[in-house]
């Protein structure tokens, strides 16, 4: 195999020397394996190609062949066999007059050069295993892909009992230490995740879910006395996530969070958002008057009391009923899936509320039991839920407490 130089910088972490290259994504797809080196087991190097088989990279491949703005952080390999050689550049003669040589440190030049492969060298991903997989997959199904240069931190392993357990202590750190993205910076920052790019335009554009009106912290769940706010941002944009599976017909979450549509697809999902909340409005005489108030605070304190008050002032109240609403329009509209909504009580202090959502004893929320509402909302609306009759009312038995044989459910409010 012809010998390949691969642009690079050359760096001490530790007692680690690396080097940072760029590397055409094809290379990567073609010469990178996974860790299963890292072990004399075949069971246990099973055990890493079992957890790349999930469908993680089935979505990091999807995001390669469809996003035009696709870009990685740095993958890290290892190397071993073979013999990679640094080179070094000393001559350095930048394009540019406004620059002085003579002003970089030794340091600095001697970080500069070209890693040299002579093609019988093996590499192995320490670090971006599931990249890897996605990158082979996606280059697979698109090959003009293999042209895009991917940033790969190569380290020298040994293959030896304690060149192995040395970068295994590195695969472990790397991953380990590795903090997945908040949903808070998900909802402040991405640009493909649609229900993040709706949620901060309502905040920032509507009159409905201004910052005196959607408190913008990273939790689902308002402050202990909060008398401002109907809910959250990270709660609406839980609420937009239920909604917009639906509009597309059930379409993957993760689709909807890493494949940005052109700019005309947002706005129409905006504009269901704002058709729902409008008719929540219209139907909801709580959240009439809310969005019609100035000042919000006299809404919130009259709906959300000490005693309960509206579950629809409660975040988890807003995402059950959106849940309730999205059931109901497998066979309804969304004006007439809000209207049937709209029979179901509210009143945390009642049924079916109490004792399973809300506790009157200590006056809290029990967001756990939030599916065992909906499904009991769904059955006072005469709806099929997941859940037969008979489970429904064990379940609630179980909650409450009571022996099966007093448990009663709700009164429908819909015959069948």
């Amino acid at each position: 195999m012809k010998p390949r130089y691969l642009p690079a910088l050359r760096g001490i972490f530790g007692d680690w020397a690396y080097y940072s290259c760029l590397m055409p994504m094809g290379e990567v797809a073609d010469r990178v394996q996974y860790a299963k080196t890292l072990h004399n087991s075949e069971q246990l190097s099973e055990l890493i190609q079992r957890e790349l088989k999930k469908g993680r990279a089935r979505d990091i491949a999807r995001y390669l062949r469809t996003n035009e703005e696709r870009f990685f952080n740095s993958l890290v390999v290892a190397v071993f066999d073979g013999d990679p050689a640094w080179y070094q550049l000393r001559d350095i003669r930048p394009e540019r007059s406004d620059i002085d040589v003579d002003d970089l440190s030794s340091q600095t030049i001697a970080s500069i050069g070209f890693l040299r492969f002579s093609g019988e060298e093996k590499l192995f991903a320490l670090d971006g295993q599931h990249r890897l997989a996605g990158i082979k997959q996606a280059i697979r199904a698109k090959p003009e892909l293999r042209s895009d240069e991917a940033s790969v931190i190569f380290v020298s392993h040994k293959n030896t009992r304690e060149g192995r357990r040395r970068t295994r202590r590195l695969f472990t750190t790397l991953n380990k230490t590795a903090k997945p993205v908040s949903k808070g910076d998900i909802i402040a920052l991405d640009e493909s995740d649609v229900m993040a790019i709706v949620a901060r335009d309502l905040v920032e554009n509507h009159p409905y879910f201004n910052e005196r009106r959607i408190l913008v912290v990273a939790k689902s769940n308002l402050p202990v006395g909060d008398v401002d706010h109907l809910t959250t941002i990270v709660n609406l944009y839980d609420v937009l996530k239920i909604l917009f599976r639906k509009m597309k017909g059930q379409v993957p979450f993760k689709e909807l969070q890493f494949n940005r549509p052109p700019d005309s697809e947002i706005e129409r999902y905006k504009d269901f958002a704002i058709r729902y909340f409008t008719l929540l409005g219209r139907r909801f005489k709580e959240l009439r008057e809310y969005f019609a108030a100035k000042d919000p605070t006299r809404a919130v304190k009259r709906w959300r009391t000490k005693t309960g008050g509206s579950v629809l002032f409660r975040p988890v109240g807003l995402t059950i009923f959106t849940s309730v609403v999205v059931a109901l329009m497998r066979n309804r509209s969304l004006e007439e899936a809000a209207k049937l909504a709209s029979r179901l009580p509210r009143e945390l202090s009642s049924e079916p509320y109490k004792g399973v959502l809300w506790n009157p004893s200590t006056r809290t929320m029990e967001i756990r039991y939030q599916t065992l509402v909906r499904e009991l909302l769904l059955y006072m609306l005469g709806v099929e839920g997941t859940r037969s009759v008979d489970k429904l009312r064990t379940d609630l038995a179980r909650t409450r407490g009571e022996s099966l044989r007093n448990c009663k459910l709700p009164n429908r409010v819909v015959g069948y």
